[in-house]
């Protein structure tokens, strides 16, 4: 039975996030038409005459071909409030186990130095028997709305369960995956193939056992994972 750690209450902080804002184009559009019609000396009926056909080249014109991309990284936010906790390329492995059932093992940025997630609060460190064995472990809770999502590693009794120290915890029932989209001209797309591509590199994989015991041994590596990926298409094919 998992003992329930006190947090000190603490007034909520407000919520920073890992993307910018995005940038809505309809208020520019909007007041270019109003300004350019509060321009005009006199408004088409009063000079066109009669006989004129109407000048609706504006609404014949087509719409220009886009494309649905990605928009952003995917990031890991608070189920209650949609706080912003951490990048979904920080996730170490989905097969862990929490109160509420499975989580996610996520490894704190490199960057600033206090290596955290954001918007979260660590609670105090207490000593803890988990499946794994005992632990040194911290509750953390939302800065922004105060729900528990998990706990910190702080220390490992053990010798073999010290990868895990100064990763986090994150319980899938309380956090959700944000994906961002966007829709792109088809030749902004196609002028951008070349920065696509550098931008198309090897990443780890959470789901891959062989690639997690890599990342736990230290030696990952993207060039190899290449290689293994690109035999195990080889080998689906030929079968």
């Amino acid at each position: 039975m998992v003992r329930e750690s006190g947090i000190s209450a603490t007034k909520p902080i407000f919520p920073s996030y890992l993307l910018p804002s995005f940038k809505l184009p309809f208020s520019r559009r909007h007041s270019d038409s109003s300004s350019s019609s509060s321009d005009s000396p006199a408004s088409p009926a009063a000079t066109t005459p009669a006989s004129s056909p109407p000048n609706n080249t504006s609404l014949t014109k087509p719409a220009a071909a886009t494309h649905l991309s990605r928009a952003a990284p995917n990031t890991l936010r608070c189920s209650t409030c949609s706080a912003d906790l951490a990048f979904a390329s920080q996730i170490v492995s989905k097969g862990f186990t929490g109160r509420y059932g499975r989580a996610f093992l996520v490894a704190p940025p490199a960057l600033p130095a206090p290596q955290s997630l954001l918007n979260i609060r660590v609670g105090k460190s207490e000593n803890r028997q988990l499946v794994t064995g005992w632990h040194v472990v911290a509750d953390i809770t939302c800065g922004s709305c105060a729900t528990k999502l998990g706990w910190k590693y702080v220390d490992a009794k053990e010798q073999g369960q010290k990868y895990k120290v100064g990763k986090f915890i994150l319980e899938t029932e309380r956090v959700v995956t944000h994906r961002s989209w966007e829709d792109v001209p088809v030749d902004e797309r196609e002028s951008n193939v070349a920065d696509k591509q550098d931008d198309d590199k090897i990443q780890f994989d959470s789901e891959d056992d062989d690639e997690c015991e890599d990342v736990f041994a230290g030696i990952w590596d993207a060039e190899t994972v290449g290689r293994r990926r690109s035999a195990m298409v080889s080998r689906r094919s030929q079968s």
